[in-house]
């Protein structure tokens, strides 16, 4: 009987244990020129350049509604094993629902600003042969960019 179930126990951890998955994945946003001071000519030649999604924190969801957090390490990298399943990663002022660094609220449009709330910035699923990510934050636009806004104010 002790056998049996020792060796339940076994099968049920292996099982468990075979039902996740390492990620490894590299984050890095594209910024574009967004006006102002003449462009040095690093910007002129290469205006999209890569910047690392360094030390940057994002609160998690999967599918069973659990929340958690993460955050990239110095060199942009999300390093974590997870279960197979779909987790929906959100930068903090979309979860706790504030209004983006660098806008002035008098200026957002409150009913646009909820709907871009529910917008996650990474999608990521995990299945035993592959890990697909759908990016929404690698590509960055410019503050007067922001699609909330009342009035859109370009650079001079």
């Amino acid at each position: 009987m002790k056998g049996l179930s020792l060796c339940f126990l076994l099968i049920i951890g292996f099982y468990s244990f075979s039902q996740t998955k390492k990620v490894r994945l590299k984050l890095v946003q594209y910024l574009p020129y967004c006006g102002g001071m003449k462009p040095n000519k690093d910007l002129e030649n290469n205006p999209n350049k890569g910047t690392l999604y360094a030390n940057k924190k994002l609160i998690i969801i999967n599918e069973h509604q659990e929340i958690d957090t993460i955050t990239t390490d110095k060199s942009g990298y999300i390093k974590t094993t997870w279960a197979y399943g779909t987790y929906l990663l959100f930068e903090p002022w979309k979860f706790y629902k504030k209004i983006p660094s660098g806008q002035n609220p008098d200026n957002v449009n409150m009913d646009c600003l909820k709907e871009e709330w529910e917008k996650e910035d990474l999608k990521i699923v995990v299945s035993k042969k592959t890990i697909t990510v759908a990016n929404n934050i690698i590509f960055i636009k410019c503050p007067y960019q922001f699609p909330c806004l009342i009035k859109k104010y370009l650079p001079q």
